[in-house]
C-alpha cells in the first residue's frame, strides 16, 4: 500500500518558495512601514527614532553572519529559520505595551537579534534550490513585493480607520504560517567527499567583495527610505492611506523587474544590469527631493520599484553563483551584514540627524549620492575584469 504524500510534497518547488515569500513579505507589511510613525505619535524625536532604527543593523552586524554560519555547518538552515521567525512573533506581539522610549528599545533589541538571520538563511535555501531545479527565482522572489505591496496598501487603510491598536497582534499571528511554510523549504544535498572550503574563499573572490561593497553603498540609500519614506508622506501631509500607498506602489512596480531581471541580465550581459538598477533608483530618489505634494511621490515610487527588484534578485543570484554550496546562507549574510547591518547603522542615525536639522527632503539627496557610489564601485570592477563568471556547484 502506497504511503500517502506528505503536504510538503503536494506544494512544488516553486509554489513553496513562492508562498515563503509572499506570506512573510505579506506579515511584514503589517507594521513595517507604520512603526515609525506610530513612534512619532507617541512623541519620540527623529533623534530618538534614528537611535530605534540603528539598533537592528548594529545587531544584524553583530548576529546574521554568526547564525548564519551555524546553521551552514551543522545544516540546520530550516530549523534556525523557523525558531528566528517565531521568535519575531513574540516580540512583535509585545511591542504593543511600551510607550517611552527606554522600555521600547530592549525590545526592539530582542526583535532584532532573532530576525538578523531570516533573510539570508531563507533566500540561500530558495536561490540554491532554483538553481538545482532550473526555476526563475525572480519568479519566486517577486511573491513577497506582491504581498508586501497588497499588506500596505489593505492595513494602510485598517491602521488609518482604527489606529495602531491592532498593528502587532495581527503582525504576530501572521507569522504563524510563515513558520509553517519556512519548515517545507528544502536543505539540498552537498557532496560528503568534498572537504569543507575555509569560509575565508568568500573573501578572496575580487568579484564577490566589489558586489558586496556596492550592495553597501545601495544599503545606504534603501534604508533611509525605508526609514523615512512614511515620514516623509506625513511631512508632506499624507495621511495613514496614502502612506501605504507609496510603498505599495513601489513593492508592485518590483514585480515586472524581478519577473524578468534575469532576462535583462542576459541581454545587458549581468553587471550592466546592476548598473540600471542603480540609475532608476537614483532617478526616484532625485524625484523625491523635488515634489512638494504627496500624491507625486506615488509616481516617483514607479522608478525605485523597478529599480529595486532588478537590483534585488540579480544581486542575490551574483552572490549565489560566485559562492560556495557550503558556504551558501553565509554568503547571503555578508549581503545581509552591508546591506541590512553596516549601512542602516549609518544611515538610521545620519536620517535621524538630518531629520531634525535639514529636513527630509536632504535625506533623499545624501540616499541619490550613495547610489553614485554603488556604480562607481560596480563601474571599476568591471573595468578591471573582477565580475568575471564563476561556475560553483549548487
Amino acid at each position: 500500500m502506497m504511503k500517502p504524500l506528505s503536504f510538503r510534497h503536494t506544494l512544488n518547488p516553486m509554489r513553496r518558495g513562492s508562498l515563503f515569500y509572499l506570506l512573510f513579505f505579506g506579515s511584514v507589511a503589517i507594521y513595517g512601514s507604520f512603526l515609525n510613525v506610530y513612534y512619532i505619535e507617541l512623541g519620540l524625536t527623529g533623534r530618538q527614532i534614528g537611535i530605534i532604527i540603528a539598533i537592528s543593523p548594529l545587531v544584524t552586524l553583530l548576529f546574521a553572519t554568526p547564525l548564519s554560519a551555524l546553521a551552514d555547518r551543522r545544516r540546520w538552515r530550516g530549523r534556525i529559520l523557523q525558531v528566528a521567525l517565531a521568535g519575531v512573533a513574540i516580540t512583535i506581539f509585545l511591542l504593543r505595551y511600551p510607550r517611552t522610549f527606554l522600555t521600547i528599545v530592549p525590545l526592539c533589541v530582542l526583535m532584532a537579534i532573532f530576525f538578523s538571520p531570516v533573510l539570508s538563511i531563507a533566500d540561500s535555501l530558495i536561490a540554491r534550490m532554483a538553481n538545482r531545479r532550473g526555476l526563475n527565482y525572480g519568479s519566486m522572489r517577486l511573491w513577497g513585493s506582491v504581498g508586501f505591496a497588497s499588506g500596505a496598501i489593505i492595513f494602510g487603510s485598517l491602521w488609518q480607520r482604527f489606529g495602531y491598536a491592532h498593528m502587532f497582534v495581527v503582525g504576530s499571528l501572521a507569522l504563524i504560517p510563515v513558520i509553517w511554510i519556512a519548515g517545507l523549504q528544502e536543505e539540498g544535498q552537498v557532496a560528503q567527499q568534498r572537504a569543507r572550503p575555509p569560509i575565508s574563499v568568500l573573501m578572496q573572490d575580487l568579484g564577490l567583495v566589489m558586489i558586496l561593497v556596492a550592495t553597501f553603498f545601495v544599503g545606504i540609500s534603501t534604508s533611509l527610505a525605508i526609514a523615512f519614506k512614511g515620514i516623509y508622506m506625513h511631512y508632506l501631509g499624507g495621511e495613514q492611506f496614502l502612506i501605504g500607498a507609496f510603498v505599495s506602489v513601489s513593492a508592485f512596480s518590483e514585480i515586472l523587474t524581478m519577473r524578468y531581471g534575469s532576462r535583462i541580465a542576459e541581454r545587458l550581459r549581468g553587471p550592466r544590469a546592476l548598473l540600471l538598477s542603480y540609475v532608476l533608483m537614483g532617478i526616484a530618489f532625485l524625484g523625491y527631493v523635488l515634489v512638494r505634494t504627496p500624491w507625486m511621490l506615488l509616481l516617483l515610487a514607479v522608478f525605485e520599484g523597478l529599480g529595486f527588484g532588478l537590483f534585488f534578485t540579480n544581486t542575490v543570484h551574483t552572490i549565489n553563483q560566485r559562492a560556495p554550496a557550503e558556504w551558501a546562507s553565509t554568503a547571503q549574510s555578508l549581503m545581509t551584514v552591508g546591506m541590512f547591518g553596516l549601512a542602516p547603522l549609518i544611515a538610521g542615525p545620519l536620517g535621524g540627524l538630518i531629520h531634525d536639522t535639514l529636513g527630509p527632503p536632504v535625506i533623499f539627496i545624501v540616499g541619490s549620492f550613495a547610489l553614485g557610489l554603488a556604480a562607481l564601485v560596480l563601474t571599476f570592477a568591471t573595468l578591471k575584469g573582477m565580475m568575471a563568471p564563476v561556475k560553483r556547484d549548487t
